[in-house]
C-alpha cells in the first residue's frame, strides 16, 4: 500500500470564502499618503489594501444610494 499521506502544495493556501482578483492600480503620492493615515489611525490592525478596499466599497454603496 502506498503512503496515504497528501503531499505538500507550493503556494499562497486557498483563502476561505469567494476568491479575490488582484487588480493593480497606481495612486498620485497625496492620495496614498491620505490612505496610509487612516492605516496609521486603526494602530496597524489594517493593512493598506483592507482600507483600500473599505474605502471602495463606501464609495460604491453610496453611489447606489443616490
Amino acid at each position: 500500500m502506498k503512503n496515504a499521506a497528501k503531499k505538500a502544495v507550493m503556494g499562497r493556501p486557498p483563502l476561505a470564502g469567494e476568491p479575490m482578483i488582484q487588480v493593480a492600480i497606481r495612486f498620485p503620492r497625496e492620495l496614498l499618503l491620505e490612505v496610509d493615515k487612516i492605516v496609521d489611525e486603526r494602530f496597524g490592525q489594517a493593512e493598506r489594501n483592507s482600507v483600500i478596499r473599505e474605502l471602495v466599497a463606501e464609495a460604491l454603496a453610496r453611489r447606489q444610494g443616490r
